[in-house]
């Protein structure tokens, strides 16, 4: 058996799903583009990685970040990173010009690199929607900003990308075919009005104060990092994120259960507020205290474990029945009172009996990865972790080793050690890097962690 090495044509993908499909014959002329594209990648990273841009690279972060909600994103994220370094290549303006612009003035190119270098100088992230693909290759897509239609061949997308699916990419031109950059952002279709009318009123205010309306190429330029930002803020409703491996045509979209994730969002959000005002109601069962005042005493706390027991039961039944539901923990903290002795028999790690088998199984998976790591002595922590995430959100998914992996890059968050990255994890797990970011973000704001 042949083994199955990285296709010689330059797309970076598998000969299997690239030039190595049955019946594809390998076209020598988009051999030569592909090849000379992927050498211009590799020179463009350079280029931007080179110490004279330090001083401003750290100031285009910064400025990347501002426009992000802090509370869904992570600056040290190794996704968001690259999607951040790529937008300083494109889109970052140093003195009037971008970086691929000052590339161009520094020579040593082939003319095929020349060629490409000045398409990919105005190509712009925009959103588009899928309309078709096909079961080769072939994916058409619709700019949803400026109304042209593409096609893009990618062997590997055609498996993840569905009709409707609506894409915050940037495309580029590589002889007669075109292949996504680096990074991608994938949204689910119910998305499309809302992200559509969140650009057309902020391309009006960016008109109103730089003239030259209907002037699309500038502003997606120019306001790149808003539609970023805009992308992961929706992402985090929906329950999906940003996808890292463009150019390889891996995407994170919609899995299965994200109405129930969003589903149980709203449910947090609803009743934290309801919660926050009820601690401070007087009750009659507390002899007319609130719930905060009758914490401070032994008899007060222990009334309040009772009654926090009772509606326990009642989330308890929500959850078992698949419904969005309430973790009295979050309550319980608020009150500064302890986790009751019925909820830690229920809850502890040797007496859990998880409802999804699936659940097992990224345990085991979490104990299997931090004993080839070396890591023995954080197996209980990742597993309790990872049970009290399960418990609250009742993640429904495809590939365990993503969220073993989302598990273990958390507690290594949590513990200071920046040994572990997540391309390592995902390669250990043979998964997507963005997947285990998306699971790592999910896991931090349900467990409001600080990672």
């Amino acid at each position: 058996m042949v083994p199955d090495k990285q296709c010689p044509c330059g797309s970076g993908k598998k000969i299997s799903a690239c030039c190595g499909q049955k019946g594809k014959v390998i076209d020598l002329n988009q051999y030569r583009w592909r090849r000379a594209g992927r050498h211009l990648r590799r020179k463009l990273a350079e280029f931007a990685d080179h110490e004279m841009f330090v001083e401003e690279a750290e100031i285009a972060r910064e400025y990347f970040f501002s426009v992000m909600d802090q509370d869904l994103v992570d600056d040290e994220d190794d996704l968001l990173l690259e999607r951040f370094f790529e937008w300083f290549i494109f889109d970052y303006r140093i003195r009037e010009q971008t970086l691929i612009e000052y590339f161009s003035l520094a020579g040593r190119l082939t003319s095929e690199e020349k060629e490409l270098l000045e398409k990919w100088k105005v190509a712009r992230s925009s959103f588009y929607q899928v309309l078709q693909v096909d079961s080769q290759s072939r994916i058409v897509l619709e700019d949803l900003v400026r109304g042209d239609q593409v096609e893009v061949n990618d062997g590997n997308a055609v498996q993840e990308l569905e009709q409707g699916h609506i894409l915050l990419m940037r495309i580029l031109s590589v002889g007669e075919d075109n292949e996504f950059s680096t990074g991608g952002l994938v949204l689910p279709p119910e998305s499309k009005n809302y992200i559509i009318s969140r650009v057309k009123l902020d391309a009006e205010l960016y008109w109103k104060e730089h003239g030259n309306r209907g002037n699309w190429d500038n502003y997606l330029r120019d306001k790149a990092h808003v539609l970023n930002a805009l992308v992961v803020e929706v992402g985090s409703i929906w329950g999906v994120s940003l996808s890292n491996d463009g150019a390889d045509g891996q995407f994170i979209t919609p899995g299965e259960g994200h109405f129930a994730g969003m589903a149980q969002q709203v449910t947090n959000i609803f009743l934290d507020y309801f919660y926050d005002r009820w601690i401070n109601e007087p009750m009659d069962v507390l002899q007319g205290k609130t719930p905060m005042e009758a914490s401070r005493t032994k008899q007060g706390r222990e009334k309040l474990q009772t009654l926090l027991q009772e509606l326990g039961k009642i989330e308890k039944a929500r959850a078992q029945k698949g419904e969005p539901f309430y973790d009295l923990s979050r309550l319980r903290k608020k009150l500064r009172l302890p986790e009751s002795p019925l909820q830690q028999k229920t809850e502890g790690i040797n007496n859990n009996k998880w409802a999804c088998a699936d659940y097992d199984g990224v345990a085991a998976l979490i104990k299997d990865g931090l004993e080839k790591m070396g890591y023995r002595s954080q197996i209980k922590k990742a597993v309790e972790l990872w049970e009290k995430y399960s418990s609250m959100a009742r993640p429904t998914f495809r590939k365990p080793g993503a969220w073993a992996a989302a598990v273990i890059y958390a507690v290594a968050r949590l513990l200071g050690d920046e040994n572990i990255r997540q391309n390592e994890l995902a390669d250990m797990y043979n998964v997507s890097a963005s997947t285990i970011s998306s699971n790592y973000r999910s896991i931090c704001r349900t467990l409001q962690l600080n990672g």
